[in-house]
């Protein structure tokens, strides 16, 4: 009988060692679960950011192609002065009658503000590399409509 007792007694001791390995289990799913969930969190974040930017950029189109401006001007970014400027005749000449200079801040647009020199670019091509999902030349229409509205 009391070799029962002791089989007895390793099974429940067996039952809760069984126990604490079902509540690790349990918790490391949690875990893997709540860093999933967070993760994806953090990329709809960049995806709706990305998506704003795009429609601002689609609001920068529709009021250039108002004005006249949409096929000719051009864009430059100056990292060593954080500025953007528009040239809305698409000449980049010299003489800055047309020519808009737009300060950028790195609060705002902190992947233009870091971003390297852009040399004279299209808007045109620029809008085609925002909708195809580069951040910092959706950032260039940001500071368009921020500029130009």
């Amino acid at each position: 009988m009391i070799n029962l007792k002791k089989l007895f007694r390793r099974k429940k001791g067996q039952g809760a060692l069984e126990y604490l390995f079902m509540i690790a289990a349990a918790l490391i799913i949690i875990f893997v679960v709540v860093r999933y969930i967070s993760g994806t969190g953090q990329q709809a974040t960049s995806q709706s950011d990305i998506a704003a930017l795009q429609s601002q950029a689609e609001l920068v189109k529709s009021s250039f192609q108002a004005k006249g401006w949409w096929d000719t001007a051009k864009v430059q970014y100056t990292q060593s002065s954080h500025t953007l400027t528009l040239d809305t005749d698409g000449d980049t000449s010299t003489t800055t009658d047309d020519q808009y200079p737009y300060t950028v801040t790195q609060s705002d647009y902190p992947n233009l503000y870091s971003s390297s020199d852009i040399s004279w670019e299209a808007v045109t091509s620029a809008y085609n590399k925002c909708q195809a999902g580069n951040i910092t030349y959706c950032e260039i229409f940001g500071v368009l409509a921020s500029a130009t509205s």
